[in-house]
């Protein structure tokens, strides 16, 4: 494991933002997760369930990725597999019991853990992959400016 020290917080920050939004909006069009949601929470707005699917997957796993991201292992988007299973076990163990879905979402279907924990690996996957792309580009930018000055 090695931690890039030439990368800023800020810049882990803003770019695990951006990488989660992206990766939230592109799973939000693949499929319905914040009817299915809102309606096991009891929540029968989809605008409030969107907003807090948006906010969710933008800024706290976004931010928290970019901050753990050097300490996982492999290219990015595998860092963004590993951090999916880490995402899926907070929902399926924490979230899912509080909200009234039951433990591991049951409540929801006996296949729900399977597409709970299929959804946020593919999140993750589109995480770490734009996150790698975005850190890529930081880097070569830096790269090249440091070469101008020369």
């Amino acid at each position: 494991m090695t931690v890039r020290t030439d990368v800023f917080i800020t810049d882990r920050i803003g770019n695990g933002i951006v990488a989660g939004f992206i990766a939230t909006l592109v799973m939000s069009a693949l499929h319905e997760p914040v009817t299915l949601i809102t309606a096991a929470v009891g929540v029968h707005a989809p605008a409030v369930g969107l907003l807090f699917h948006f906010f969710v997957g933008t800024l706290l796993w976004g931010v928290a990725f970019g901050v753990v991201h050097d300490w996982l292992f492999g290219p990015s988007w595998l860092r963004g597999v590993l951090f999916g299973v880490g995402t899926a076990l907070v929902v399926m163990f924490a979230v899912s019991p509080l909200t009234g879905s039951g433990f591991l979402c049951l409540k929801l279907g006996g296949f729900a853990p399977v597409v709970v924990a299929l959804f946020h690996l593919s999140y993750g996957a589109i995480l770490g992959a734009i996150y790698g792309k975005l850190i890529d580009t930081d880097e070569a930018r830096d790269h090249l400016a440091g070469h101008a000055h020369r």
